[in-house]
């Protein structure tokens, strides 16, 4: 019964520690971790060198050609996920989308997208034969820019 006992609290304890982790959202965070180093020494510059997306709490995701403006950043006490309403642009369109926002690991933040999930659905639809070798699913992993709090303008 010990055993027993001990073997089921082995496998809950990573699951434990899972959700401990937390959201620093007074970082910015990156889709390149190599994106960390070039904004520090560019600025907003860095974008001509690498191709990336940054997710600033207090205004949104963006890149060169892409924007989503948060409206709502939402949580809930207890829960380390986030909700957000957001309105993103790319050139000549713009649409409504909802982030579901959790941690990934330490340094890490796993942001789904409902709008690139349904494209994602709708291309898998589309060209079957693309299944097999590219599965969009809507998600990106960014990865927190312990150095940075924001994207500095030179």
């Amino acid at each position: 019964m010990r055993f027993a006992l001990c073997s089921l609290l082995a496998l809950t304890s990573p699951v434990l520690a899972q959700e401990d982790l937390r959201i620093d959202q007074t970082k910015i965070h990156v889709s390149n971790a190599e994106a960390c180093g070039l904004i520090e020494e560019k600025g907003i510059d860095a974008f001509m060198d690498l191709d990336f997306l940054v997710l600033d709490f207090t205004k949104g995701i963006e890149s060169m050609e892409f924007h989503c403006n948060f409206f709502d950043v939402k949580s809930r006490e207890g829960s380390a996920h986030l909700f957000i309403d957001a309105i993103c642009e790319i050139p000549g369109e713009i649409y409504p989308d909802i982030l579901a926002v959790t941690p990934y690991s330490e340094t890490e933040v796993q942001v789904a997208s409902s709008a690139d999930i349904a494209w994602a659905t709708r291309l898998e639809l589309e060209d079957a034969e693309m299944v097999d070798t590219m599965v969009p699913t809507g998600t990106t992993i960014y990865t927190r820019c312990d150095n940075l709090s924001e994207i500095t303008v030179d």
